[in-house]
């Protein structure tokens, strides 16, 4: 298509990728992904089947430079969204495989970038919230340069990311721009922290208790808005380093059960939280964002869970809702 605009995605096959993928594909752009081996669980549940047709394929392990460089150059694409890695149970598990795929994966992406020779206009990578420290660390609200102590591994090797883009810019004009989402939920949200509450939603539609195992404050972000951010910041980054807070909406996980039973009513009495909060805050300001894109999209939260729960009940519908992740 004339004027169509290619991206590269690492991680693609996940559950931000599959989203992102799919507002490419729709606004008539293309798109590789590429993940470590074939797995089509979660596009299939965001994308209809013939744009998986659409979409091209690249295989391989993202902490390998060569394999990478490859596929990033066969793919020709003008912009990089770099998802892959592994989340804050894996990486709390093992945290030498964790620094192998998020730190050292991110490293290649950046060089790999850097050797297009100018063809990658940009790079924009998933940080996450997780740089931060609890919430007992500030003073107030937390603007895009804090200083922050994480509490994970995964908040560490995110901060180690901002840190090392920012020497690609420094030394090798690479742009680049971290975005650090907190609680994303949406179909296809199946691992990590927060997913807890996409996965209450699914639990609804398919009449099954839940407890999702976290309490207290957080951001939600609704993952099509999300989708939206990083492929504009991909289009309008052209110079510099940014590593840039989403807000999302402050509201208590208990509070989003009661928003969740007003609006998927097969959710009442079935839905419950236990546990303590998320280890990170959650009270950032996102003046850089706003400043860079001018308007920075908010889905409600409760129109966020009746799209999720529309989306769930035509996958329940196709005889295509899974429940294997409600178990975790």
């Amino acid at each position: 298509m004339s004027g169509a605009t290619s991206f590269f995605i690492s991680g693609g096959q996940g559950f931000l990728g599959a989203w992102i993928a799919r507002a490419l594909l729709r606004g008539g752009d293309s798109a590789t992904l590429f993940d470590l081996r074939p797995d089509d669980s979660i596009l299939a549940q965001v994308l209809e089947p013939g744009e998986l047709d659409r979409l091209g394929r690249s295989f391989g392990d993202v902490a390998d430079l060569e394999v990478v460089r490859r596929a990033l150059d066969a793919s020709g694409a003008e912009h990089v969204i770099h998802l892959a890695g592994l989340q804050i149970p894996a990486c709390r598990a093992d945290p030498i495989a964790g620094a192998r795929v998020n730190v050292l994966g991110t490293l290649d992406v950046l060089e790999a970038a850097r050797r297009s020779e100018g063809r990658v206009q940009s790079v924009v990578y998933a940080s996450s919230a997780a740089v931060a420290g609890s919430v007992e660390d500030y003073a107030g609200p937390i603007g895009d340069g804090a200083q922050h102590y994480p509490r994970t591994h995964y908040g560490v090797f995110k901060t180690a990311n901002e840190g090392n883009a920012r020497v690609y810019w420094l030394d090798h004009g690479v742009p680049s721009i971290g975005l650090r989402p907190l609680a994303v939920y949406g179909v296809g949200r199946e691992i990590g922290v927060t997913s807890g509450p996409t996965k209450a939603i699914k639990a609804a539609i398919l009449g099954r208790p839940y407890t999702i195992a976290f309490t207290g404050l957080t951001g939600f972000n609704y993952v099509e808005d999300v989708a939206r951010i990083f492929i504009e910041c991909a289009r309008k980054c052209r110079e510099g380093a940014r590593a840039l807070n989403l807000r999302g909406e402050q509201l208590s996980v208990e509070g989003f059960i009661e928003t969740l039973e007003r609006e998927v009513p097969e959710a009442a009495g079935r839905i419950r939280a236990s546990g303590g909060a998320v280890p990170v805050a959650h009270d950032f300001l996102e003046h850089g964002l706003e400043e860079f894109l001018g308007a920075v999209p908010h889905t409600p939260v409760a129109a966020g869970i009746r799209c999720t729960a529309d989306e769930f009940r035509r996958l329940h519908a196709r005889g295509k809702l899974h429940a294997r992740d409600l178990a975790s």
